[in-house]
């Protein structure tokens, strides 16, 4: 970990966001979760009295997450389902929505019009929330995936069009946080409150559950377990990843330094990398007990996305002070670890 940029971060976001109201969706997700941790070192190491407003559906995996935390004067944690409506009132200054259905989840194969209802719904609801109550910015968790099946050698800036297709199922859930984006527009010209959105690449790192069905999840779960790891596909997309605790710093600075009705790519550009070689530095950094095998799948039953090159520019982001703390190697062995910790 680069100790000194982990405390610059500290110390400019605890200047910025002293004293703020935070209320932070999806708090028992893997980027929810982080960013609520995130908060509370803030207020632990920087005594930045934020106080912060977990959401969440299921009280048992709160209660896992944050069970020692509800104690805490700065923790108020609320239940939100977005298949209904929100029953509590408080005003905050800022709301990051990070509840929703991961793509990585294959809801868009298995139930589409759930990605629709959750996706939408859910932020309709939040949105409206943050107009009767008077929140100063809304913060939307979103995704690269926005940019549709883009394959390319120069990395993808905020300007970027948008190349999903509406026909084809697999972009169900990327139109989706298009919508919503565009949703957080019409909300600020309304109402005129900042929004902001946060456009995240593949993100992992502390956090990530046991049963996560994303890609890096399974291939660590095959090395700990002594299994090989099967590829479905050559492995040659080639992304750039982000540790899940810089995720939750950059979206903390987006509120506390970006500019309203823009949107923010969220990545590190020092971890540019195809799914092939993150299998083989899984295997290397758990020790080399297994192999990498090939079984593909040319139907592509299982809904990949096309081969190629997607890489995101984060000059943006950098631009209003954020720069990621964690390397590649760091992120992958808490991913390891955060596997081994959940084998019973």
């Amino acid at each position: 970990m680069d100790v000194k940029q982990h405390n610059l971060n500290l110390d400019f976001l605890a200047e910025k966001l002293a004293g703020k109201k935070i209320m932070v969706s999806g708090a028992t997700g893997l980027v929810g979760a982080a960013i609520v941790r995130y908060i509370m070192q803030l207020n632990d190491k920087r005594d930045a009295n934020i106080c912060i407003f977990p959401l969440f559906r299921n009280k048992d995996k709160f209660n896992q997450l944050f069970d020692a935390a509800e104690c805490r004067e700065d923790f108020c944690p609320l239940i939100f389902d977005t298949d209904n409506n929100i029953d509590f009132k408080q005003e905050v200054d800022y709301i990051i929505h990070c509840a929703g259905i991961s793509g990585g989840s294959k809801m868009h194969l298995k139930d589409p019009v759930r990605i629709f209802d959750i996706g939408v719904n859910g932020t309709r609801k939040l949105l409206d929330y943050a107009a009767l109550n008077k929140c100063q910015g809304f913060l939307y968790v979103s995704t690269y995936e926005v940019y549709g099946n883009v394959s390319m050698d120069e990395p993808i800036d905020e300007t970027h069009p948008s190349l999903l297709n509406p026909m084809v199922l697999r972009d169900s859930y990327a139109e989706v946080k298009r919508l919503c984006e565009s949703m957080c527009v019409a909300f600020s010209a309304k109402y005129g409150f900042n929004v902001y959105s946060g456009r995240l690449t593949s993100t992992f790192g502390t956090g990530v559950k046991y049963d996560d069905p994303r890609f890096f999840a399974e291939f660590a779960r095959c090395t700990t377990a002594g299994k090989d790891i099967v590829l479905k596909s050559k492995g040659g997309t080639v992304r750039n990843y982000l540790d899940v605790d810089d995720a939750a710093s950059a979206f903390l600075y987006i509120l506390a330094n970006g500019e309203n009705l823009n949107a923010y790519n969220l990545t590190n550009r020092n971890n540019q990398i195809s799914i092939k070689d993150i299998a083989l530095k899984i295997i290397k950094l758990d020790g080399e007990r297994v192999k990498l095998v090939f079984d593909i799948d040319e139907s592509n039953s299982m809904g990949f996305r096309k081969e190629g090159k997607t890489v995101m520019n984060p000059d943006k982001l950098e631009a209003i002070g954020w720069k990621p703390v964690f390397s590649l190697d760091e992120t992958l062995t808490k991913l390891l670890e955060a596997i081994r910790s959940k084998i019973k």
